[in-house]
């Protein structure tokens, strides 16, 4: 498993959970000095000089791209289900940006917050659909450029629809859509009984994971078992990004740092674990 941090290229917006802004020298090197391997992206303006200029500075610094994030299109206004043909394809256009950049360093898109809202009633089964036919323009888009769409589960606190993994499996499943999943543990806290279970039902397609603790700051700055978690996915034998998309507390750079000493401490184990297994006839 590879290990991640949140970084945004813009200024954000209070309570991001971003540990990092901007990609100066100083930056970047503390990211690799913790130990990750990538970063997760938010972008605000995909066509900006010092945002292409950036790939070229992660690449630089041996940083890979997990997940390019639109969510500031949402805090825009932007909406996937809009009920306006129109601003529905300039969502679509807008986010088509971001695949290309993602396309650039070898990343995925997320589909979060841009989902907009579903609304109540009868109401929502015509969101759904509309929801489906952007993300089937998305995907005309994406699948050439082999960009994986990688749908985010929120909780019920943010999104009105697919709070649940299961909730999002389910519609992936009986859409028939070649998208993907990114699990966040911190929402998964809130919606999901059992969280080892559902990664298990979900592993087919999971392509990314924010990996987070209760109160979403650094594994072991909560209550969940993170370590647990953990196993359970070396178990499944996950190979994408684990990404601290964490609030910035104390700072970004000590929440990162204990992300990095949990990971360590997590790697250290897996380690001793098979130390300690002598094939059967080797000795």
């Amino acid at each position: 498993m590879e290990k991640s941090a949140a970084l945004s290229l813009f200024a954000g917006w209070k309570g991001m959970p971003a540990l990092y802004y901007g990609t100066d020298e100083k930056t970047l090197a503390e990211i690799r000095e913790f130990g990750y391997t990538g970063v997760d992206l938010f972008v605000d303006d995909p066509f900006l000089p010092e945002n292409r200029a950036a790939l070229g500075k992660l690449r630089k610094h041996g940083l890979g791209v997990g997940a390019v994030m639109p969510a500031l299109l949402a805090k825009q206004g932007l909406s996937l289900g809009d009920k306006d043909p129109e601003m529905r394809k300039y969502a679509v256009e807008r986010i088509g940006d971001m695949i290309r950049f993602a396309s650039e360093a070898s990343g995925m898109v997320s589909l979060g917050l841009v989902r907009g809202r579903a609304g109540a009633g009868a109401g929502r089964k015509e969101f759904f659909k509309r929801l489906a036919g952007s993300f089937e323009e998305l995907l005309k888009i994406s699948l050439p450029l082999e960009v994986p769409l990688i749908l985010e589960p929120i909780n019920r606190y943010e999104s009105d629809h697919l709070n649940s993994s299961m909730e999002a499996l389910d519609f992936i499943e009986k859409s028939g859509l070649p998208l993907y999943l990114m699990l966040d543990t911190f929402h998964m806290n809130i919606e999901d009984v059992d969280l080892a279970e559902c990664f298990r039902r979900c592993a087919p397609y999971t392509k990314h994971i924010h990996f987070v603790d209760s109160n979403r700051l650094a594994p072991g700055m909560g209550h969940l078992n993170m370590a647990e978690l953990y196993r359970t996915l070396e178990k499944l034998d996950y190979s994408g990004y684990l990404c601290l998309e964490a609030l910035p507390l104390p700072s970004g750079s000590e929440c990162a740092r204990m992300g990095a000493k949990f990971f360590g401490s997590q790697e250290s184990s897996s380690c001793k674990t098979n130390k300690l297994f002598v094939p059967y006839g080797s000795v």
